[in-house]
């Protein structure tokens, strides 16, 4: 009995041509809108290889040249060159020799001059002058007069660059996925319209039985739409997905997770309109604090409000599949979303089961 109703209501949403246009052309506009407009904005999170930069000493500034020769070696060894230039006004002769920045040297202190046209070079130098001058000008004192002097270098990890492209192809594939609600609205107004609920209770089919009539079919059909989906922004924007077969399993994860809670909200409301409404404003929350329409790497909100929502997890793993190739939030995006799943089933099914009996 079950199978026939996931192959009728299969059926029926796929009749349901406006839900299935908005899961299809949804991600696909959004997509190219907002690559588009903030492209700019995800350039400035790339790194950069080399860049040069200017340098200026007064006199008794760094008396031990000791000293700075090996600051200019470690600034060699993390692609930082620097290049005298004793005379000169300081803004002429950055922009004359296309120098990423500029630093004046005063017997008790520097100062950083940055361009515009570099700020992640700008950042990128102060970040180094700060790191080397002031956290390592105690171990040169305690060391100077030596002939050799080496500067201890750590590699850190770092999340490589991702373009706007790449990243919000991603993230809002995820945010459609919590939003395939939209595509049981035939289903459920149906069974409204015609009484199937009623046809139902003189039944022998279960509650569970026909959760599961539901929730399966609305499943696939998001998914399917989202598979749709996906393949037309790759055509169209060369969207990278990092590990498909992975990335497609947390996909459907979330597809699963965000049907189970659809489904959980109108088995209590018994209202198809406050169900789309108490849905996409839910999915719009957690895409806030998710990265959906601030990227996650820029976002101030804190990392407590970020974890708490499962499209955050989701985000994570697929963007730092596409780029590193490995993600940590693998496993959290799956266990989160198999804990809604499961949690939201058993209340739609005991939800739906009390309003069952209230009927009869």
């Amino acid at each position: 009995m079950i199978r026939y109703l996931i192959k009728n209501n299969f059926k029926l949403m796929f009749r349901n041509t406006w839900s299935m246009v908005v899961m299809l052309i949804g991600p696909v506009l959004v997509i190219a809108v907002l690559s588009s407009a903030f492209s700019q904005m995800m350039k400035s999170y790339e790194g950069v290889d080399e860049f040069s930069v200017g340098y200026r000493m007064q006199e008794d500034a760094m008396e031990d040249n000791v000293i700075f020769e090996s600051v200019k070696h470690a600034g060699k060894e993390a692609g930082i060159f620097f290049y005298e230039y004793p005379e000169g006004e300081v803004k002429d002769t950055m922009e004359k020799n296309g120098l990423a920045g500029f630093v004046e040297f005063t017997e008790d202190t520097y100062v950083v001059y940055k361009s515009a046209d570099y700020e992640v070079e700008g950042i990128t130098l102060e970040y180094f002058m700060n790191k080397v001058m002031n956290e390592s000008m105690d171990a040169f004192l305690q060391i100077k007069g030596q002939e050799n002097i080496t500067l201890p270098v750590e590699e850190l990890e770092f999340m490589p660059a991702v373009n706007a492209r790449d990243y919000y192809g991603i993230v809002y594939i995820v945010y459609f996925c919590w939003c395939g609600m939209i595509c049981a609205t035939g289903v459920l107004s149906n069974e409204k319209k015609y009484g199937i609920l009623r046809r139902f209770q003189v039944s022998n089919i279960s509650e569970t039985q026909n959760y599961f009539g539901k929730l399966i079919p609305i499943t696939l059909t998001v998914a399917v739409g989202m598979a749709i989906a996906t393949g037309i922004t790759i055509l169209l924007y060369d969207i990278h997905w990092g590990n498909p077969m992975l990335s497609l399993f947390i996909v459907f994860m979330m597809i699963l997770a965000g049907a189970a809670f659809g489904m959980m909200i109108y088995n209590i409301s018994g209202n198809m309109i406050i169900t789309i409404i108490m849905v996409f404003t839910i999915v719009w929350f957690m895409g806030f604090f998710g990265g959906s329409f601030e990227t996650y790497m820029f976002s101030s909100i804190p990392d407590t409000l970020k974890q708490l929502s499962p499209i955050y997890h989701g985000n994570r793993a697929l963007v730092e599949l596409s780029c590193m190739g490995e993600s940590d939030y693998v496993a959290s995006v799956v266990g989160y979303s198999l804990a809604i799943t499961i949690i939201c089933s058993m209340i739609a099914v005991l939800a739906g089961t009390i309003r069952k009996r209230g009927r009869v």
